[in-house]
């Protein structure tokens, strides 16, 4: 049993707990679907945040969510093997992952959001 999504999701509960901005890096190929106009060297780095995207799902087989680039809705879907990195924006701390260009991800199509009604539930601080 893989330990990358475990780690992923811990990192993403620890970053909400501490109030920081959970970020995540991905390696760029055709199994990941992302807005091409952000991609930097065949890499991405978005912010997942509760503020940031809705139907946040942190799968053993997939990071997907909804976020907005330039008023646009754009559907993010990341297999985990291509997910190089998850961290606190403030801090940096977090976890990192060696991942090549050229992994095969379990799953090649992304799960469609809209047909999943299941929300993982998380605990948010209210002030």
């Amino acid at each position: 049993m893989p330990k990358k999504p475990y780690l992923i999701r811990a990192i993403y509960d620890w970053c909400i707990d501490a109030g920081f901005t959970p970020y995540i890096t991905a390696i760029i190929n055709k199994n990941v679907l992302v807005p091409k106009a952000y991609l930097s060297d065949y890499e991405i780095t978005l912010n997942i945040s509760t503020e940031a995207v809705s139907k946040l799902l942190l799968d053993d087989d997939a990071v997907s969510f909804i976020s907005r680039f330039n008023d646009v809705s754009e559907h993010i879907y990341i297999p985990t093997n291509f997910v190089k990195g998850i961290f606190a924006k403030e801090t940096g701390e977090g976890i990192f992952f060696e991942v090549s260009n050229d992994s095969e991800s379990k799953k090649n199509k992304p799960k469609n959001l809209s047909q999943n009604n299941e929300k993982k539930p998380y605990l948010k601080l209210v002030k």
